[in-house]
């Protein structure tokens, strides 16, 4: 959905319809298959069985093994995912495995789980726990600054968040395909603290120079203001490419819901465009608009 940017604009996790219970097989409380390993770094293979190991966090001890924490370390990057998409990505469709471990770091409280309703979708995210646990395995080797994140934020925007993993995976085998490597994974929450931090520094200001500073600002995390409002893209890879040279790309997951003037402030932004299937047959007429004419990717 269309997420301009606003100083107040950081969601808090929600997770009060959040449980750890374990998953039984073939549905909701049950496993939805269907995904194949993160691209962005070939640390597991699908259907490979690590030895198991015990990883110590103060006051408690873990039992995960190298795939499971993997497993956490993707769904941290992420905030949530779908069962069904860690399933097809992390497992290459191996259900039964990725249901054993899934459950496990379920019974241990490192993941939680939430079922939407009325399709019944299984979705995780990590628990504060399991948060602690990755951040004292630094990371399972991940780019220093990338950011791991826990807990549900607003309900119904858990189906779009899930999503941005389907985005990520898209794009990152563009990337591959072109001989470059994705470093790092920035969510839209890591760039709105980053913008909320130096723009309360600004409230003080006269309105007019307040602007001024309002693009310098974004221009410091690589953004744009546009009609009055800085645009923030649901995700930002930065990457290297086949010479090594590092960049970035700005990707946007538009839906259905998009109005004709959030399409363009985020054109005019420069970032790349998707959107399901579905949503990209009702958005293509408004991208034949002059003031957009940008292609809209399909996931």
């Amino acid at each position: 959905m269309p997420r301009d940017f606003s100083i107040d604009d950081e969601r808090e996790p929600n997770s009060s319809r959040a449980d750890n219970s374990t998953l039984g097989r073939s549905g909701s409380d049950q496993a939805d298959s269907s995904h194949f390993r993160n691209p962005r770094s070939q640390r597991s293979s699908p259907g490979s069985h690590s030895p198991r190991s015990r990883d110590e966090i103060p006051e408690r001890s873990y039992e995960v093994g190298e795939s499971q924490a993997k497993t956490m370390s993707d769904v941290g990057t992420f905030r949530t995912i779908a069962l069904s998409d860690l399933t097809h990505v992390r497992y290459g469709g191996n259900e039964k495995q990725a249901l054993a471990e899934v459950n496990n770091l379920l019974r241990q409280k490192l993941l939680r789980r939430s079922i939407s309703q009325p399709n019944r979708a299984v979705y995780l995210t990590l628990t504060p726990e399991g948060h602690q646990f990755l951040l004292a395995r630094n990371g399972l080797g991940v780019h220093e600054n990338q950011v791991f994140y826990h807990g549900f934020v607003k309900t119904r925007e858990t189906e779009h968040d899930a999503a941005i993993y389907q985005l990520y995976q898209k794009e990152a085998e563009n990337i591959i395909a072109s001989g470059g490597k994705v470093t790092r994974v920035i969510l839209d929450f890591e760039l709105k603290k980053s913008l909320n931090r130096k723009l309360a520094r600004l409230s003080s200001l006269p309105e007019d120079e307040k602007e001024e500073r309002k693009s310098e600002v974004a221009k410091e995390d690589g953004l744009i203001v546009v009609k009055g409002k800085i645009q923030i893209p649901d995700l930002r890879l930065e990457y290297e490419d086949r010479d090594h040279n590092p960049t970035k790309v700005d990707l946007e997951l538009a839906t259905g819901h998009y109005r004709h003037g959030s399409l363009a402030a985020k054109s005019s932004a420069g970032f790349k465009i998707y959107a399901s299937a579905s949503d990209a047959v009702r958005l293509r007429p408004a991208m034949a608009d002059p003031e957009i004419m940008q292609e809209i990717f399909s996931l």
